[in-house]
């Protein structure tokens, strides 16, 4: 478990509790039932193979938004299961080399939290100013016109009948916005780090760190920025609810306590869109570890787009930072669903999923899988009376899919509180089949951690047509050719003379190449959809 820096090129897999895996019977996933399925993730001689897990919320919560309304930081959902049962986690995670990570939703808590509890209740109570409050406009109306990121929420202020003021939610009206401004919730906050990191875990996924940092005099957004069209485009600088640059202070005190614990990592959900901004939150190496890109996962699929993403994550890297690329998550739809296109048979879910495997894990970086990724889970549709979410998030969030044969797709003896499918890709099945995703992305896996071209940041990519994205990735006299065809019919690779040795040896094809086979640069042409990666001579 000893490395310094070992999330540099790690790959962390996303859990979404309520989802993975009911150990209790009750239809919920809980942290049993996630210490049940870790053998599917590390330690055993099939598993996936990645290095890290991050939880999605698992604090006492009324469940509005899924543990993202916390009511209590240091206590564990009955739900989930308890303090103990998280010990445990954290405890069998490491015993088979797998760091633990937690999300931690700085911005706000549950509307039932105590602090919030004691700040309604008197405008003289000291946690009065633990959160934003404003006072009416002279309409008796919010303070301002700033809005929800939820776009069904509208406003982000309610009415607070006992107290004569607003108070500010930048989600749900159960979800008020805390006050960073004052040193008491800093020190609150930093506590609860804390006290998770002294328990273990390895680090923090931090929730919406952009949204600490808010105008200070609670000034209108631009009238062009108020449309609820554009309330979550948050590359605006006119949005005075997000983005100030007084959160770069509250940044390096999280930092000051986790570097104050050895081998911790921070890795900041920041919706700013614009790639020079984003990296500000990297500060001189004083603030986030690692910074997700929302360039990246709401590319198109098209070979250009992730050219330049890659160009973005490289500039990432010489100012000091460390890029990630993640293509799912818990606020997405699965990308399996949204890479999907139309063929004479049907829609195809699996040739896009292949080639986006080789592309998270061949880039420099750092890689994060959303549960069900490995099997090319897609989105559900669940229906309106099964439906729960705030946003309209729930199809992305089904159970996951571990045995059809079993009741539940394998995830509960219960009805779960999601649907399932009645069919569909599952771990059983494709387990014991060589050419599944599912052991495409073990063998992916498996050479990311063991060839060093792939734990180095060398990478160049090359111009090879519009549709064929290349790359080169070397360390010392070794080297590997990535090329990803993005066209649904086969593609010329015109890679530009002298760049390449005339041949090269497949290490890894999606399509139909055999390991060791050699191929002529001079005339490579890419089945549709096809990704490879060869061994070439470094130049």
């Amino acid at each position: 478990m000893s490395s310094s820096g070992w999330w540099r090129n790690a790959t962390i897999y996303q859990i979404y509790p309520l989802s993975f895996a009911d150990a209790s019977g009750d239809g919920f996933g809980d942290l049993r039932g996630i210490i049940d399925r870790l053998g599917h993730l590390a330690g055993e001689t099939d598993s996936l193979g990645v290095d890290a897990i991050w939880l999605s919320p698992i604090y006492r919560s009324p469940m509005v938004d899924f543990g993202y309304d916390v009511a209590d930081h240091c206590a564990v959902d009955p739900r989930f299961g308890s303090l103990q049962d998280a010990d445990a986690l954290i405890r069998e995670a490491h015993w088979r080399g797998l760091r633990v990570l937690l999300d931690y939703v700085p911005n706000h808590t549950s509307d039932q939290h105590e602090w919030f509890e004691r700040a309604r209740g008197s405008r003289a109570d000291r946690y009065r100013d633990w959160y934003v409050w404003g006072d009416p406009s002279p309409d008796g109306g919010p303070p301002n016109n700033w809005l929800s990121a939820f776009e069904r929420v509208g406003r982000a202020w309610t009415f607070d009948e006992a107290t004569g003021q607003y108070y500010l939610h930048s989600y749900t009206a159960q979800q008020p916005d805390l006050n960073w401004r004052n040193p008491a919730v800093r020190a609150a906050m930093h506590d609860v780090m804390r006290f998770w990191l002294d328990r273990g875990v390895d680090g923090f996924r931090v929730d919406a760190p952009h949204r600490l940092g808010k105008d200070e005099l609670l000034r209108d957004n631009a009238p062009d920025v108020v449309d609820l069209r554009v309330a979550t485009q948050l590359d605006d600088r006119r949005h005075r609810n997000l983005d100030d640059p007084v959160v770069h202070e509250y940044l390096r005190g999280l930092r000051l306590v986790t570097d104050s614990y050895p081998e911790r990592v921070l890795i900041g959900e920041v919706g700013v869109h614009h790639p020079v901004r984003r990296r500000d939150y990297y500060g001189a190496g004083d603030e986030l570890h690692m910074v997700f890109d929302f360039g990246f996962w709401s590319n198109p699929w098209r070979a250009e787009a992730f050219r330049r993403s890659a160009w973005d994550q490289q500039a990432v890297i010489e100012s000091g930072g460390w890029p990630t690329h993640a293509l799912s998550n818990h606020d997405l739809p699965r990308h399996a669903s949204r890479y999907a296109h139309r063929t004479a048979t049907g829609m195809d879910t699996t040739s896009r999923s292949r080639a986006a495997a080789v592309l998270l894990t061949a880039l420099p970086g750092t890689t994060f899988l959303y549960y069900g990724e490995e099997i090319g889970m897609t989105n559900l549709d669940v229906p309106d009376e099964r439906a729960s979410d705030p946003d309209g998030r729930d199809p992305a969030r089904t159970p996951m899919q571990w045995d059809f044969s079993s009741p539940a797709a394998g995830f509960s003896n219960a009805s779960p509180w999601l649907p399932v499918p009645n069919a569909g890709p599952d771990v059983r099945s494709q387990s014991a089949d060589p050419g599944s995703l599912l052991s495409l992305y073990r063998e992916l896996l498996h050479l990311r951690r063991t060839h060093p071209c792939l734990q180095s940041s060398g990478y160049a990519d090359l111009d090879t047509g519009p549709d064929v994205y290349a790359f080169r990735r070397t360390d010392g006299d070794r080297a590997l050719l990535v090329a990803i065809n993005f066209a649904d019919t086969p593609r010329l690779a015109a890679i530009p003379p002298g760049w390449l040795p005339p041949n090269a040896t497949v290490n890894l094809s999606t399509g139909a190449r055999p390991p060791g086979g050699v191929v002529d640069l001079r005339d490579l042409v890419l089945e549709a959809d096809e990704a490879l990666i060869l061994d070439i001579a470094a130049r």
